[in-house]
């Protein structure tokens, strides 16, 4: 699980949680109810064992899920460094 936090005040809901479906060395993907926007920088918290982990992310897509209320929503690694990344 993840949460995200939408920087900038462009969403009308800037808080979401979303189950991680895919995580690569460029990106994650998580699907969620409450989507942020395609350009939005999000602050994401990805709970890994028993640490969280606090990185800077930007929005590269978001997908409905068909014709469900849920998103796949892709967050590019490009904002962090590599020790934010280290985990």
């Amino acid at each position: 699980m993840a949460t995200m936090e939408t920087q900038g005040g462009r969403a009308t809901s800037n808080q979401g949680l979303g189950a991680v479906k895919n995580l690569s060395r460029t990106g994650i993907c998580l699907e969620t109810g409450q989507p942020p926007r395609t350009g939005d920088r999000v602050l994401l918290r990805l709970a890994i064992d028993d640490q969280i982990h606090e990185m800077p992310t930007l929005v590269t897509r978001a997908s409905r899920r068909g014709t469900t209320n849920f998103y796949e929503v892709g967050l590019d690694w490009r904002l962090c460094t590599p020790e934010q990344l280290a985990f």
